[in-house]
């Protein structure tokens, strides 16, 4: 796997490389300062995953990351920064980001978010999931009132929640089930006899074809359909 680091600081882009260069699966990786640089790059050379910093100099990493989402869509694009401000992180989800970690992260939480993305989930570190909560918890609450209020007399499914939930592969679905028991990831790693990082990136999964920021509101997808 082939990965472009965005960065402007040289002392963290560094460190990045090197962190990056030591996990299994990652071939290559190149780095530049820019978003001018990385959309250059970008119409010679093919990557699988791109780490970019919010607070680039000129184009800036927000717009960087909007060119390269309507650009390259298949190429999942995962933020560092230090930013976690709610609306930064909204404007974030509406550029293409797939993903935002702070650059105080833990080595294995960069490992299991870059194994996330690509395998099509995203992943938000838990600032940015309680900032996503703050802004999106109310909504998801009117939404979730409204789908039980319309729910069919004969099966007491709400259309469009049916389809949101059909997207879940069974794997997906037993592990939605467990956490509406209220079972936490450890917990529901040893009923279904897989690893904890499993859990989280089923997790992740789940929240993404679910359209929600966290597993409190994807359980509330499930409910209407309980009788």
């Amino acid at each position: 796997m082939r990965v472009l680091v965005v960065e402007d600081d040289e002392l963290f882009r560094l460190g990045l490389e090197l962190t990056l260069q030591g996990f299994t699966g990652i071939e290559a990786v190149t780095a530049v300062a820019d978003g001018e640089q990385a959309l250059d790059l970008l119409r010679h050379q093919a990557f699988e995953l791109i780490l970019l910093d919010l607070g680039l100099p000129g184009l800036g990493g927000l717009e960087t990351c909007r060119r390269i989402s309507t650009d390259h869509p298949r190429i999942p694009v995962l933020m560092v920064t230090s930013q976690d401000d709610p609306v930064w992180c909204h404007r974030l989800v509406r550029a293409g980001a797939r993903g935002y970690l702070h650059k105080g992260m833990a080595a294995a939480d960069l490992q299991l978010a870059i194994q996330s993305v690509l395998r099509g989930a995203s992943w938000w570190d838990a600032e940015a999931t309680v900032a996503l909560r703050a802004l999106g918890e109310a909504d998801a609450l009117a939404a979730a009132d409204r789908a039980a209020a319309s729910c069919s007399p004969v099966d007491g499914t709400e259309p469009a929640l049916a389809g949101s939930l059909a997207l879940l592969t069974p794997r997906e679905r037993e592990v939605l089930e467990a956490m509406a028991r209220g079972l936490s990831n450890r917990e529901i790693a040893a009923e279904l006899c897989i690893s904890l990082g499993t859990v989280r990136v089923h997790g992740h999964q789940i929240m993404q074809k679910l359209e929600v920021a966290n597993r409190t509101q994807a359980v509330l997808k499930l409910l209407p359909r309980r009788p």
